[in-house]
């Protein structure tokens, strides 16, 4: 695993698959005795995300660790918008879909009541909704393969897409390695 010692770098590392638009919402977690200034620093990039449509929100936060997650707005919405995940995410009481942030507060209380991940988290994250299902109702056994998450159907996409997650984190990481910033490559894409 690459140490990642400062925001762009755990940008880059983490969050490239969604920076580049193939990806609607990737998760960073931020060690804040690391990497000092981190709202800072964050703040710093907001004007330049926005203006691509990423946008920043704070899932949870202590006083070491911010959990950022990280996301497209338009292909987050429109991932929401599909009926059977609306209706699996109303299982779990999530209910305004016309209201992204409203559901991505919801999430964040769901975070913190359970003290960890709810399993839903996926489909922010752009898992099918096959998979995610199959992670619950498996509790996470019996899965075909593991990656960015573990698959319980289509391994072939599921592995492509592994595959284009890694190419693009590469990629962007050695940009940052030969002298290009965060700001540059997300105003490239």
């Amino acid at each position: 695993m690459r140490v990642c010692d400062n925001v762009e770098t755990m940008l880059a590392f983490h969050g490239a698959p969604t920076l580049e638009g193939i990806k609607p919402g990737s998760l960073i977690s931020f060690n804040k005795q690391r990497i000092k200034n981190c709202h800072l620093i964050l703040k710093r990039y907001k004007k330049c995300m926005e203006c691509k449509g990423i946008r920043f929100f704070i899932i949870s936060e202590t006083d070491n660790w911010l959990l950022l997650f990280i996301y497209r707005q338009n292909a987050l919405n429109q991932v929401i918008q599909e009926n059977k995940v609306q209706e699996f995410l109303s299982f779990y009481g999530y209910v305004n879909f016309k209201n992204l942030n409203q559901c991505l507060n919801y999430l964040k209380t769901r975070m913190s009541l359970q003290k960890g991940f709810p399993h839903e988290i996926g489909i922010f994250l752009g898992y099918p909704l096959e998979d995610v299902k199959g992670f619950i109702e498996n509790s996470g056994r019996h899965f075909k393969i593991c990656g960015q998450w573990k698959v319980y159907s289509d391994t072939k996409r599921a592995e492509k897409l592994f595959a284009k997650y890694a190419e693009c984190s590469d990629r962007f990481c050695a940009c940052l390695s030969q002298g290009q910033s965060i700001e540059d490559l997300v105003k490239a894409v």
